[in-house]
């Protein structure tokens, strides 16, 4: 929230200095409705039903209330390939986001269906999701090989669901396509259930090598098997992929916004800010929101 004459006074006469107000980007921001004018239809799940929406609308109340500046938004799946309630976003807020969406990767028409949402609807890339696929090889397939070149010439970044077998087929594609921005979700997702997840876990530190790639170190939820926060099972991995990509290659995301049933805002960012004590200031800068600024363009506000 700004700082005004009239709200920093009654800080000043307790005695308490106004923190300094940092850059604060959520790049991993889904959002949905249940009006009917976007039906869902998730690929995997085609009978889903979702109680309780996540419209667009408690995300920008959110980020005034934290003093967010900007977010990725990316399509949670279950409207399935279609991305017009992101698009609806997107226009709706212009100053505030910038979009990804989903396309079907095993459709021929591929790379025809990303440049159409980044022509015509002003998209910045999209999220793939071999995790859902965990023995296909469409990912490194020579068939997505006219994807990463159309990628390229738009400047799209992709976002990657996926499992940590999986790694070694996205090192070759960002190896071949050097000006395909990658961005890897969820810490690379180390499964905590496998008596040793570590040697599996490690394949994803051979992609550190490429400057065009970074991880979203965050959503610690997502892999932790106590599910109580502070989540302490998965900060081994936090510092380790830390120790691995450094502050330069992080990023800082989120999931969705209210109703936030499984980590609120405010914990979110103690999250960072006191329980993984490794990281410098600095590289908290970088992973919250500087490093974003080098991956999306976003609007001048």
């Amino acid at each position: 929230m700004k700082l005004t004459r009239r709200s920093i006074l009654p800080l000043l006469a307790a005695g308490l200095a106004p923190a300094k107000q940092r850059l604060l980007i959520d790049t991993h921001l889904e959002v949905w409705t249940l009006d009917p004018k976007f039906p869902f239809a998730h690929p995997e799940r085609p009978n889903l039903t979702v109680k309780e929406p996540a419209p667009i609308e408690n995300q920008v109340q959110q980020m005034k209330d934290f003093g967010l500046k900007y977010a990725v938004l990316i399509n949670p799946r279950y409207f399935g390939w279609d991305n017009r309630y992101i698009s609806y976003s997107l226009h709706k807020y212009p100053k505030l986001f910038v979009a990804h969406g989903l396309v079907n990767p095993e459709d021929p028409k591929v790379a025809e269906r990303l440049r159409y949402w980044v022509k015509e609807h002003g998209f910045q890339g999209m999220r793939f999701s071999p995790i859902y696929h965990p023995k296909s090889t469409w990912l490194n397939s020579k068939e997505h090989y006219p994807l990463w070149k159309e990628a390229e010439k738009l400047g799209a970044v992709f976002n990657y669901y996926i499992l940590p077998h999986q790694m070694p087929m996205l090192e070759e594609m960002a190896g071949r396509f050097p000006g395909v921005k990658i961005v890897i979700d969820h810490l690379g997702k180390p499964d905590l259930k496998q008596p040793d997840p570590w040697p599996e876990f490690k394949k994803m530190f051979a992609l550190k090598k490429f400057p065009q790639v970074w991880v979203s170190a965050s959503e610690p939820y997502e892999l932790s098997l106590t599910k109580e926060y502070p989540y302490k099972d998965t900060i081994p991995y936090f510092k380790a992929t830390y120790e691995e990509f450094g502050g330069k290659q992080l990023i800082w995301g989120t999931g969705y916004p209210r109703p936030r049933w499984e980590l609120p805002m405010d914990k979110e960012l103690e999250f960072i800010d006191k329980y993984l004590e490794f990281y410098t200031a600095r590289d908290r800068e970088l992973l919250l929101g500087e490093n974003a600024l080098r991956i999306w363009n976003f609007p001048k506000q």
